[in-house]
């Protein structure tokens, strides 16, 4: 096999696809995987049966992964709940998440310990979504105790991506509503893990530094392209870019972790920290970044294509991008199986995969290289990469979203590369805003006024005849 891990990798995502599809039964599958397992331990590598049944031992891999994340302990708390239940239940537990105010409300996932329902008590797992009908300041980690009413999440939304599926893509099968603040008791300590604790507050330093430094609207651009955080952007503006597909822009992705990695080799690269030592911390600051961001898809596949690229330095072998792209798929797949049928894995990792694979056969076609007028080229290779992504996701935002958007090609050009200053711009007023906070305010002006240029351009954009039309 050229590319095993790639290879590998697309059976797994297969195993997952089609037992989503049928309803096999566990122990079938188990039974199937057990004897082919023996069987591909008696035959020889170099048997040209061998690599069929590794593969078809990936698929079945991939169907026992999904079948196994529907398997919830016996004392999980939804097991605790029916669909319809009114009871007044008292949950103990600490915040697994950083808490999230939107609009006078607060919500935030709960990872519940104990449960207790009138003088029945119980010990418990797993996690609940809290939505509170007033401001409240908490902090991730804070141990609780909730009283209220825990109801199912209710299935809105399409067919293949409803908010009760969405909601269980991360493990969330119930909801609380808490109306009054008695309803939450604090206790003292945190269970929280000190790294996150720490990338928490980075972050929350970082939104400050943000929201102090510029205006409400172009703070809340510059929080999503940056951090990853787009509570703060209005629904016309987050619109605006979905109709003229530059909404990318405003999810952190790899282009994000690129500059983290760059400007981290760089630090330690002036501080004449050795080669290896550098390649580590390199690594160690994409980590903390991914904390700070949410950790994502898009965040996850980058972070760990780039670990693969620094790491392959040790190993001095020159690494495979669709190998590494695999990595980061599996290990997303391997943790939860049932990001296969999320939006944001599919988007992120379709548009590397078509500009990876498209965009050199494209070049090629066009006989790109035998251009010698520099910017013509640069213009036609900014296009090729723009169409090929737009190739690759047309698809699935389609399906998804019921819009094909043909400007989104043109759109860009213009906009991917303003994006890009604006994003260093972003990061400089950050850092200069952490070092010493006098600093940001150089970066103040000209980062706002880009952003305000940005939106004017996008606006201007999706005005143009046949930009766009929805399905």
């Amino acid at each position: 096999m050229k590319r095993p891990l790639a290879l590998l990798t697309v059976f797994y995502c297969l195993g997952i696809f089609l037992c989503n599809l049928t309803r096999v039964n566990f122990w079938l599958i188990m039974a199937a995987g057990i004897v082919i397992f023996i069987a591909v331990n008696l035959l020889k590598a170099d048997n040209y049966i061998f690599p069929v049944l590794v593969l078809f031992l990936t698929l079945l891999a991939g169907a026992l992964s999904l079948k196994n994340s529907y398997v919830l302990p016996k004392y999980h708390i939804s097991n605790f709940v029916y669909y319809k239940d009114n009871s007044l239940y008292s949950l103990s537990g600490f915040i697994d998440g950083s808490p999230e105010p939107k609009n006078n409300h607060t919500e935030f996932i709960f990872r519940a310990q104990k449960i207790q329902a009138g003088r029945l008590k119980w010990g418990t797992c797993g996690k609940v979504l809290i939505k509170t009908d007033f401001a409240q300041k908490l902090n991730y980690g804070d141990n609780l105790t909730l009283i209220g009413t825990l109801a199912r999440p209710h299935s809105f939304g399409t067919a293949s991506q409803s908010y009760r599926d969405f909601l269980a893509r991360q493990d969330i099968y119930l909801i609380m509503r808490i109306k009054d603040p008695r309803q939450i008791i604090l206790y003292p300590g945190n269970s929280g893990s000190k790294l996150i604790n720490f990338s928490f507050w980075l972050r929350a330093k970082m939104e400050y530094i943000i929201s102090s430094s510029l205006p409400d609207l172009p703070a809340g651009i510059l929080s999503a392209m940056v951090l990853g955080q787009k509570r703060n952007i209005p629904w016309l503006v987050n619109n605006s870019m979905v109709r003229s597909g530059t909404v990318h822009i405003l999810v952190v992705s790899g282009f994000n972790v690129g500059i983290v990695a760059f400007m981290a080799n760089l630090l330690f690269k002036i501080l004449r920290i050795p080669r290896k030592a550098r390649i580590i911390f390199t690594l160690a600051c994409l980590f903390i970044y991914c904390f700070v961001t949410g950790a994502n898809n898009p965040v996850i596949r980058a972070t760990i294509m780039a670990g693969v690229f620094l790491f392959s330095y040790f190993l001095k072998r020159e690494p495979d991008i669709y190998n590494s792209l695999a990595a980061a798929a599996l290990f997303i797949l391997v943790t939860n199986p049932r990001q296969l049928f999320d939006i944001g894995f599919q988007l992120s990792f379709a548009s590397v995969l078509a500009i990876v694979y498209l965009y050199p056969k494209l070049k090629a076609l066009i006989h790109l290289e035998g251009c010698r007028v520099k910017v013509w080229k640069f213009i036609c290779e900014g296009c090729l990469v723009s169409f090929s992504a737009w190739l690759g996701t047309l698809g699935i935002i389609a399906l998804n979203f019921r819009i094909i958007a043909p400007i989104t090609v043109l759109a860009n050009i213009f906009v991917v590369p303003l994006a890009t200053i604006i994003t260093l711009c972003g990061f400089t007023l950050v850092i200069s805003g952490l070092v010493y906070p006098a600093l940001a305010n150089l970066f103040s002006f000209p980062t706002a006024m880009l952003i305000n240029f940005l939106l004017s351009l996008n606006a201007a954009i999706i005005k143009l005849p046949f930009a766009y039309f929805y399905l």
